[in-house]
């Protein structure tokens, strides 16, 4: 199944995009998982032809398998044109972020019209379906090509060699319910809504806090400059816009190759850790004023030389979205579990929302005059503020590394050290080496490979054998475990958490580790199982995928009346938790 996603990735629209992200992010694999059918055995696919001018579809699925009706796409190849297709009617649910959806167990027959040429063509179905005991997990959505007659040929013909289709023009079958891979209409715009008001809110949250303070003090620099303060807004919006798009398709493409990953997956890298370690260790030293970068590094290039500010707000942009993406702001949860799951053109409009709404702010401040007036003038006191906001990226250095060490011990946090320090060392030759000649920076080149040698290193270190540090009252997160507790009509409360999630810190220790909570858990005899997708953790990966969930913070409540688990906000309350139990218990 792996095989077949990553021809896959070679084939869909924004293949390059992806192919770009996944060599910054090599040592990435996709996670095999075991137990499972292969997909073509999962769900036998046979197409009779026999009547001319229309395909019988039949579908055996497997026990303890479904297919998913809203992902069923049919696209003819060639000189074929398709007319009406109709499927059968499914199981109707309703999934706590997609909707309402339609699946299919046993068996599904659909009926496909078409008319071809002389020379007949190729029909190409698509179809998706999940794994519902454990593993549970999806399958990526999954092509198979039938070669169409141009007259009758009564045979039953067998698919040609399947493969993962990219997300082409297709024909959507008659009412097909809403899964996830397409809303139509007012759906879609709310969605959009939604994904603009959730990159507004993630302005708010801290991971992103010591960006916002580097550029507020960007703009109040700019002063009366309008035009210099709208072109630094529009670099920075167009930062952040391409990067959430390229993180976006990287997930969703490694997704559909098979590898369990979610959003966030960047900050499961440990190399990716200690790099950003380093390079808000050299901001913060640049805005202390300890070293300056800017006019030196400026002379590197012609273009950075004419624009070096725009390079920088762009810079800057594509910072903001690597350090704040792991945190989800209200509202933003369910913009991305669509976006997972929808068409690509669909999905690449909800990652350009999510931009356009974390630059919103700045741009409403450069583009409108009464807001921007209201902003202080620029002068000395700047120098004072800039040396101000370098603690924050110091802070946010502290973080990371803590993080770092969490995911690979002691020996991580000194690799990361080494590699600060030759940072901190190469700025300061660069420094002094202003007026030498240039065959004497040379001298930077293995001072780069002080600093990329240890990050390398980093992400060849195993993690640490050490069990993941529980309360008394908290057990790990374990599949089976959970699925007899289940069986059993026993309350379970299941946190999936990650360190690098700061929103699941901050549920943590405002909601969870209070008292109220802990006498709700005692009250409903419940289990506190606690789930840490700090580093990849194929089971955590397969959890988050069955509830549609695009990363952490997840928090489901199961009881006797809801063995199928109440999701619950991202942002939790006592009032939501305690409707929660009380929903499960019944």
């Amino acid at each position: 199944m792996r095989g077949q996603g990553w021809t896959g990735i070679m084939r869909r629209p924004g293949r390059w995009l992806g192919m770009l992200l996944l060599a910054t992010v090599s040592c990435l694999q996709a996670q095999g998982v075991e137990n499972l059918l292969p997909v073509t055995e999962a769900y036998r696919l046979s197409a009779d032809t026999s009547t001319p001018g229309v395909v019988k579809l039949h579908w055996v699925i497997a026990p303890d398998y479904y297919l998913y009706r809203g992902q069923m796409r049919f696209t003819g190849t060639g000189p074929v044109t398709l007319g009406t297709v109709t499927t059968a009617t499914g199981h109707r649910y309703r999934d706590a972020y997609l909707g309402e959806v339609e699946t299919y167990h046993v068996s599904t027959d659909a009926r496909v019209e078409y008319s071809a040429s002389a020379e007949g063509g190729e029909l190409v179905v698509r179809y998706q379906g999940c794994h519902e005991v454990d593993p549970k997990i999806c399958y990526p959505p999954h092509s198979q090509r039938f070669k169409l007659p141009p007259a009758k040929a009564a045979a039953m013909i067998v698919p040609a060699a399947g493969a993962a289709e990219g997300r082409s023009a297709s024909h959507d079958p008659e009412g097909a319910a809403g899964d996830g891979s397409a809303v139509k209409g007012d759906g879609f715009w709310l969605v959009m809504l939604l994904a603009v008001a959730g990159g507004m809110l993630l302005n708010l949250m801290p991971c992103v806090l010591p960006i916002l303070f580097l550029k507020l003090g960007g703009l109040i620099r700019h002063g009366g400059d309008r035009r210099r303060a709208i072109r630094s807004s529009l670099g920075y919006g167009l930062g952040v816009m391409t990067s959430f798009v390229a993180l976006g398709v990287l997930v969703i493409e490694l997704r559909h190759a098979g590898a369990a990953v979610g959003w966030g997956l960047q900050l499961q890298q440990p190399w990716l850790l200690g790099a950003l370690a380093c390079v808000m260790f050299a901001m913060g030293l640049a805005m202390s004023g300890i070293i300056e970068l800017g006019s030196g590094l400026a002379r590197l290039g012609d273009g950075l030389a004419r624009r070096p500010g725009v390079a920088g707000d762009f810079f800057s942009g594509v910072l903001a979205v690597v350090v704040a993406s792991p945190c989800t702001a209200p509202m933003m949860g369910t913009a991305l579990a669509y976006a997972l799951v929808a068409p690509l053109a669909q999905a690449l409009a909800v990652f350009v929302a999510l931009g356009f709404g974390l630059a919103l702010p700045y741009l409403l401040l450069s583009l409108w005059p009464g807001l921007s007036r209201r902003l202080p003038r620029p002068g000395r006191w700047m120098d004072t503020l800039k040396q101000l906001l370098a603690f924050p990226m110091y802070l946010s250095v502290i973080w990371l590394v803590w993080v770092l060490a969490r995911q690979r011990g002691a020996d991580a946090v000194a690799l990361a050290l080494l590699a600060m320090t030759a940072v901190a060392f190469g700025l300061w030759v660069w420094r002094r080496g202003r007026e030498w000649p240039r065959w004497r920076l040379l001298w930077l080149l293995p001072l780069g490979a002080a600093v990329v040698m240890p990050l390398v290193a980093v992400g060849r270190l195993a993690p640490p054998a050490v069990d993941q540090a529980l309360a008394s009252d908290e057990v790990a997160y374990d599949a089976a475990r959970l699925q007899k507790l289940v069986a059993a009509g026993t309350p379970v409360f299941v946190d999936m958490t990650a360190d690098w999630c700061i929103t699941c810190k901050a549920n943590e220790h405002v909601v969870l580790a209070a008292p109220a909570f802990r006498e709700l858990m005692r009250q409903s005899g419940a289990v506190y199982m606690k789930g840490d997708w700090t580093d990849v953790d194929p089971a955590i990966s397969r959890f988050l995928e069955h509830y549609h969930s695009p990363g952490v913070p997840l928090y489901v409540v199961f009881g006797p009346r809801r063995k199928d688990g109440v999701v619950l906000p991202t942002v939790l309350n006592m009032s939501v938790l305690a409707a929660a139990f009380k929903q499960a218990r019944g």
